[in-house]
């Protein structure tokens, strides 16, 4: 699910509670990053009944996200609750590792 505004990241990402959320950040220009889909299609695929949400939000659009506009890097924020945690670049087992930490789920 794309997050295309700040009224939406605020009731996406800011007021939930309770499930474990992950952040595609990109600009317009980019686009969201493609070389991690299929590690989070697995995830979801195994752990589909956990409280998991994906979304994509584009960092030049949301005052949230401002801070993290400019260059092209691959950014992926792991969120539950207060705790965030950011994946830079395309590590996909450590993107895995921070979605399986925040489902508790232990390998």
């Amino acid at each position: 699910m794309a997050i295309t505004d700040n009224d939406a990241w605020t009731e996406e990402i800011e007021k939930v509670r309770g499930a474990t959320l992950v952040v595609d950040v990109h600009q317009n220009w980019t686009g969201p990053c493609v070389a991690a889909q299929s590690t989070l299609k697995k995830i979801v695929f195994d752990h589909g009944d956990k409280p998991l949400k994906m979304f994509t939000a584009d960092a030049s659009k949301l005052t949230a996200l401002h801070d993290y506009a400019g260059p092209c890097e691959p950014l992926f924020m792991v969120i539950k609750d207060d705790d965030r945690v950011e994946i830079k670049g395309l590590d996909a087992p450590k993107l895995r590792a921070a979605i399986l930490e925040k489902l508790g789920v232990k390998e």
